[in-house]
């Protein structure tokens, strides 16, 4: 007898730092502007999808991480983080020069997270996603997202970063921290290395060329469930990494963790302040592979949603 699968959501803005706000474009130059802006291969969207991207600064460093909708009619918008969505909209209008490309902040919108299939109402917009969490990214309006929602299990934030976790997704304010690179945080599927040109790509381009970032997003697991992020350790590197997304396990505690690189390999203990022995369960996760010579396998396949 093959089990039910149960579909559950959660509202983006009852989860730490995943409050969302949408960003609105329009005028003929958007598709080539926002190419010339974001992380991700605007042109390889598909209608109905969302697909993660960064905000660059020009040397490479993520501004703030924006999920980027792709709807029916081909009409783009963002979902920013709604503490920095007024800054984003900013500096993005500072670099609309000569551009036909208008940009409006709509702050009606609101955002929820459903799996594993998908949810369907009226005045809701579904967009198949891998980030923040694989599943169907609902926006709609408070009573339109609301109605959409009615009968539908609501997931606690324990299981949003079990799901998270288990399918190595990196969360901004978790993993994904402005002043980082993308794979240092696991965040390389907001990355294309072959569009051509835009903002900070020249630095990560010479990190994609020599293969390598110091720290990488690992697997973790424990025998306590922290209540809050865990600074790691080993004898010989007392500033090892940190433990940044947790779940309830069986066993104690799963999670997601930004190590350094030499310590990203399964079986490795590393001590977690007021939390005991750690272990890394996994080797480096949404990791740059690298080219030629230097080139590890992939733990993420570019270019997929």
């Amino acid at each position: 007898m093959v089990a039910r699968v149960t579909t559950q959501a959660v509202r983006l803005a009852s989860l730490a730092h995943q409050d969302r706000r949408l960003i609105r474009f329009a005028g003929a130059d958007l598709r080539r502007f926002l190419q010339g802006l974001l992380s991700a291969d605007i042109d390889a969207l598909r209608p109905g999808h969302a697909c993660p991207s960064a905000i660059l600064t020009v040397k490479g460093k993520l501004v703030s991480e924006a999920i980027v909708l792709c709807a029916a009619d081909g009409s783009i918008a963002l979902a920013v983080p709604a503490a920095i969505a007024a800054a984003v909209v900013g500096l993005i209008d500072r670099h609309i020069i000569m551009d036909d490309v208008t940009i409006t902040l709509d702050e009606g919108q609101r955002f929820a997270l459903a799996w594993p299939e998908p949810v369907e109402a009226a005045g809701v917009t579904g967009y198949a996603t891998r980030h923040p969490g694989p599943g169907l990214l609902l926006v709609g309006e408070e009573e339109a997202l609301t109605a959409a929602l009615a009968g539908v299990p609501v997931a606690s934030e324990d299981e949003w970063n079990r799901q998270r976790v288990l399918a190595g997704v990196p969360a901004w304010g978790h993993e994904i921290v402005a002043d980082t690179f993308p794979p240092e945080v696991g965040f390389v599927a907001a990355v294309s290395y072959d569009k051509g040109c835009y903002m900070g790509q020249e630095p990560l381009a010479r990190i994609h060329a020599r293969g390598q970032v110091n720290r990488v997003m690992v697997r973790v697991a424990a025998a306590t469930l922290p209540g809050g992020p865990v600074a790691l350790s080993t004898p010989e590197r007392p500033v090892a990494g940190r433990w940044t997304t947790w779940a309830s396990d069986p066993a104690g505690a799963i999670g997601l963790a930004v190590v350094h690189r030499s310590l990203a390999a399964a079986g490795t203990v590393l001590a977690g302040e007021g939390v005991g022995a750690v272990t890394v369960t996994s080797g480096p996760l949404g990791d740059d592979p690298g080219v030629g010579a230097k080139a590890r396998a992939a733990t993420v396949q570019l270019g997929k949603r």
